[in-house]
């Protein structure tokens, strides 16, 4: 896990034609029933947390695949921070481009709630944001595709992804809105309580489209074996790097 703790964030010059990578030919790598679960640790040492990430059976007539994520953290961290909630991305089956995303949070006794409609065939995208009481809505002109954060780890695992390939997307997470660049990086093997997986590397850069002063990087590694899982992410927050580490895959 070495290369989790020592990935740098990359800033990623795009050409005029980065976009997303097309999805791969064949069966999708996940079916409904399964269960993704992960550990969360900051800044790799505290364990603040776990996450897991589930495929619901296809709804709408069988045209749509409901996607849930459920997030809460461990009694120590919840001296630092409380958190629990649910966010939920409905895909479309074809494309597996998300039309709708949609989390509920409860952070320290305050809920928190958004709420974006992002059908590819409907214009800017608007989010629809509850702080409490408190309600506040944001648009955003699209600069290309829309991901949200939940559908956009099912599409990557769902892609053609080769060494040295640009990807830019526009991305809805932690109720903002982001333009994301990134590369595939790098193939690398990964030891997790899972077991030990063959990936690829994508490293990641969102900046936020109402404040670009305000950068992130991601680095994501997914599994090369016919599953294609989502081993393991690194992000930052504002307590510092944040790791999700895949422990367990349930049906």
């Amino acid at each position: 896990m070495s290369a989790l703790l020592a990935a740098a964030a990359l800033a990623i010059a795009a050409g005029p034609e980065c976009r997303l990578p097309p999805l791969r030919p064949g069966a999708l790598p996940f079916r409904a029933g399964e269960t993704l679960s992960y550990d969360i640790d900051i800044m790799g040492v505290v364990k603040a947390g776990s996450i897991s990430l589930e495929v619901q059976p296809a709804a709408f007539q069988g045209t749509q695949i409901p996607l849930r994520a459920r997030i809460r953290n461990t009694s120590v961290f919840a001296k630092v921070r409380r958190i629990s909630g649910m966010a939920f991305s409905w895909v479309d089956l074809r494309t597996l481009l998300p039309e709708r995303y949609r989390d509920e949070i409860l952070e320290d006794g305050v809920r928190k709630t958004s709420d974006a409609r992002i059908a590819a065939d409907a214009g800017a995208v608007t989010i629809e944001n509850q702080y409490g009481e408190a309600k506040k809505a944001a648009r955003f002109e699209r600069a290309g595709t829309v991901l949200d954060v939940l559908a956009g780890a099912y599409y990557l695992r769902a892609a053609r992804l080769e060494r040295g390939q640009e990807m830019c997307f526009d991305l809805v997470a932690m109720r903002r809105y982001w333009r994301v660049t990134a590369r595939v990086a790098a193939t690398e093997r990964v030891e997790t309580p899972a077991g030990i997986f063959d990936t690829v590397r994508v490293d990641a850069e969102g900046v936020r489209a109402d404040r670009p002063e305000v950068k992130r990087p991601i680095h994501l590694w997914i599994s090369t074996d016919p599953r294609r899982l989502m081993v393991a992410a690194v992000g930052e927050i504002d307590l510092g790097p944040v790791r999700a580490t895949l422990v367990s895959v349930g049906r």
